[in-house]
């Protein structure tokens, strides 16, 4: 896998509509091929974090869950910081009034109130069942309210919000590289470190007695807030990125028989990054030279190969 993720890593940055050669980059000083360079490696960096990340969320969410086909639009994530861009792209003249604050901005705040808004009506008691169902109510919430906004909005307006929801690396520059890998940073020492306890969690409510309640209420918050804040910035700054976050997960347990989070975490960073710069080359065109969503791709990889598994996993145990 490490081998096929450098390979990934090299046709991304070289290939696409102007082929490069690296060793011309390195040799010269500026040049319209060091541009190219310049933007594809901002690219490529930007899938990688964009890919492991959606792939350790899927992984933390089916967890903590305990719902395989749990994901990050599970929690609503994604419907507020899609909320977020609505009120910005969608509202007549919003865009141009507040342009100085960003459109990332506004995803992050949509994010982060549904996420708010979760944990305040989860209460106390912190039911996963209950904070499923109100981050579907939320979601549906959005929906709703996104419907009446296309209803207000002008023809521009519909476009960038259209093109946005497909996702997009394009967005991408050195700034959000680097709030991406903070954020990042912070998440998967997090779930390193919950790791055992996320173990535990996973094997049902008699195991969970051994722990205080103090300590399972506290982390079951703490990680909802890490996913919740960790899938926002992504979804804010690239847009909703489909299936990672459940196929890399399901992929890697069926194959390697293991649900062990230690286990699983490396490797589901390295599978999703694949997955996500696979993606992005056949999405610019790079393949077959037609350009693509990203999300189009996404759902013909990930789909088919999710399914095949799962039909062999229940003939496995059928027979």
């Amino acid at each position: 896998m490490t081998i096929v993720l450098v390979l990934m890593i090299v046709l991304q940055i070289t290939q696409g509509s102007v082929d490069i050669d690296l060793s011309k980059v390195f040799a010269s000083e500026g040049g319209i091929e060091s541009e190219i360079f310049n933007s594809r490696l901002i690219r490529t960096i930007l899938c990688l974090l964009v890919g492991a990340s959606s792939a350790c969320v899927g992984l933390g969410i089916q967890t903590l869950f305990k719902n395989p086909l749990a994901g990050p639009t599970t929690l609503g994530i994604n419907s507020g910081a899609s909320l977020g861009v609505g009120l910005f792209y969608l509202l007549p003249g919003f865009a141009l009034q507040f342009e100085w604050i960003g459109l990332t901005v506004f995803a992050c705040l949509g994010a982060v109130a549904f996420l708010m808004l979760l944990i305040t009506a989860a209460g106390r008691s912190f039911n996963m069942t209950f904070v499923l169902i109100i981050g579907l109510l939320l979601s549906y919430a959005s929906y709703a309210v996104l419907e009446v906004l296309m209803q207000l909005t002008d023809v521009n307006g519909m476009k960038s919000y259209v093109f946005w929801g497909m996702g997009s690396f394009n967005r991408g520059s050195w700034v959000t590289i680097t709030l991406i890998l903070i954020i990042s940073s912070f998440g998967f020492v997090t779930m390193y470190r919950l790791s055992s306890w996320l173990n535990i969690y996973s094997l049902g409510d008699s195991e969970l007695k051994l722990l205080t309640k103090k300590s399972v209420g506290f982390n079951k918050r703490l990680l909802l807030v890490v996913f919740g804040v960790w899938i926002g910035l992504i979804t804010s700054i690239v847009g909703p990125i489909a299936f990672v976050g459940i196929v890399v997960p399901n992929l890697l347990k069926i194959i390697l028989k293991t649900s062990d989070i230690k286990k699983l975490l490396t490797l589901c960073m390295i599978l999703g990054a694949v997955m996500v710069l696979f993606a992005d080359l056949i999405s610019r065109g790079t393949i077959a030279d037609i350009a693509l969503p990203i999300n189009a791709v996404l759902s013909v990889l990930g789909v088919p190969v999710i399914i095949y598994f799962l039909l062999k996993r229940f003939t496995n145990v059928s027979s």
